[in-house]
């Protein structure tokens, strides 16, 4: 299962450039093979197969497998945002801009990969303090972006919570648990369903209608970021 590259041929390359593109082949590679077999199945030697590099130089460039799966999620999580920056950008309020947050966290990865990757870090972070630090960072970033939507229509008077970090908290972890079913394949839990039963939540927190969650705004053709 080797890993595509949109990099051009060695000869194309500066020799300063050939570890930032081998650093993200092996990235990507990492990415794939977990989603594929989880993290239990995976060994060093199958990620470095699918880059088309050597185990060492995985193990130079994370460590360890544990040290690879921590990158690679804070790889994926930056192109997230990266989406969800253009994303939130296209639209106008904090209602829609809610709502694309629903979507993207919904519809993130291929049959929800990115979610999967998740459970992979939350079981290290039981016993790993590298995986425990990175998952606190990942779960920090997410909050401030929620927040901030939160904030924004506090302010412009849409949004009524009673306490703006409470209702944070509240939401974030009602994302994960939701994520956790759709991950799980759990009857019944859709993608659709998901957005559904956290922004009802989400009006309920906020003070809104729910009505307010699901009269769609007009908005520009939506553009996904390739992984």
């Amino acid at each position: 299962m080797a890993v595509t590259t949109s990099a051009g041929t060695a000869g194309g390359r500066t020799g300063a450039r050939a570890p930032e593109e081998r650093r993200r082949r092996i990235l990507e590679a990492t990415v794939a093979v977990i989603r594929d077999r989880g993290f239990a199945g995976t060994r060093v030697t199958d990620i470095a197969g699918a880059a088309g590099t050597s185990s060492g130089l995985v193990v130079y460039h994370f460590g360890s497998l544990a040290g690879a799966l921590t990158q690679c999620l804070t790889h994926v999580e930056d192109l997230f945002y990266g989406e969800l920056e253009t994303e939130l950008e296209s639209v106008a309020g904090p209602v829609e801009r809610l709502r694309r947050m629903a979507e993207l966290a919904s519809e993130s990865g291929p049959a929800v990969g990115d979610w999967t990757l998740w459970l992979e870090l939350w079981v290290r972070a039981l016993r790993d303090d590298d995986a425990r630090a990175a998952r606190e960072s990942l779960d920090r970033r997410w909050r401030a972006a929620l927040r901030a939507v939160v904030v924004e229509g506090v302010t412009a008077g849409v949004f009524h919570p009673a306490d703006v970090a409470a209702t944070t908290l509240r939401l974030s972890s009602l994302m994960d648990g939701l994520a956790i079913q759709l991950a799980l394949a759990e009857p019944g839990m859709t993608a659709a369903r998901f957005r559904r039963l956290w922004l009802d939540s989400a009006a309920l927190e906020l003070g809104v209608p729910t009505q307010a969650f699901r009269c769609r705004a007009a908005r520009s053709p939506r553009r996904r970021t390739a992984s």
